[in-house]
């Protein structure tokens, strides 16, 4: 098969749910199609890295965006290394792959969430009416930001200590700025043109029982990077 076109072939697959609007489980086929040529003709990540910026929108329009909504997809940008736009819907901006990338996340994210309140309400472990689903996925989102936020943590610290043993083995030993520093500071210059930033709100919940439920199911819910594709590592 023909090099380029093969690439794009990949490319397209990645891009699948935004393209077609795939369900969850759509989206997760054509990942594990992706890794699966990667792995047959030996494609690598920095085979399929472009320096072209893109966005990828949830396919659901909101009157008003939910609060659960803005977290879990903040969730998903620290992940991705993504811009999480909030208008009448979800956006993420970014590289384009990350992009991608990240709206298969959001996608398998709100699946999980929302099967996971299904078999509490049949349990009775959260009440019924829209109030308790809602303060469940409250929850629900802020346990997987506070993940998200954890696994960024140890991401930076591991870049750091890297970045120190290079400059201890380097003839200089200038420190210079990291991976993920450069790659936010570039998708900030290309993507946050129009944009104003505000202050988060804090988030009030009714049903207590319902939210300790989300925030057990958040907590536990796989943020394995594999199950969403592969990641964009370098900065071109």
């Amino acid at each position: 098969m023909d090099r380029e076109k093969l690439l794009s072939r990949i490319r397209k697959l990645y891009a699948m749910s935004r393209e077609n609007e795939s369900s969850p489980h759509e989206a997760e086929i054509a990942m594990r199609r992706c890794q699966s040529l990667m792995a047959r003709f030996g494609i690598s990540e920095e085979d399929l890295e472009t320096s072209d910026f893109g966005a990828s929108k949830i396919s659901k329009a909101f009157r008003a965006v939910p609060n659960y909504v803005s977290v879990l997809g903040s969730a998903v940008a620290l992940l991705h290394d993504c811009i999480c736009v909030k208008s009448e819907t979800i956006e993420f901006r970014g590289f384009s792959i990350d992009a991608d990338v990240a709206g298969l996340t959001y996608g398998y994210l709100t699946d999980a969430m929302e099967r996971s309140l299904k078999r509490r309400k049949q349990q009775g472990s959260v009440a019924p009416g829209r109030s308790a689903s809602f303060d469940y996925r409250v929850g629900f989102a802020l346990a997987v930001l506070a993940r998200a936020r954890q696994i960024d943590s140890e991401r930076r610290q591991a870049e750091e200590a890297a970045q120190a043993s290079a400059r201890q083995s380097s003839s200089d030993g200038q420190p210079g700025s990291g991976l993920i520093v450069r790659k936010r500071e570039a998708v900030r210059q290309a993507c946050m043109d129009g944009l104003v930033t505000r202050r988060a709100k804090r988030i009030r919940y009714r049903h207590g029982a319902a939210h300790s439920a989300g925030t057990d199911d958040g907590s536990q819910v796989s943020l394995d990077q594999q199950l969403s594709g592969v990641r964009r590592r370098r900065v071109t």
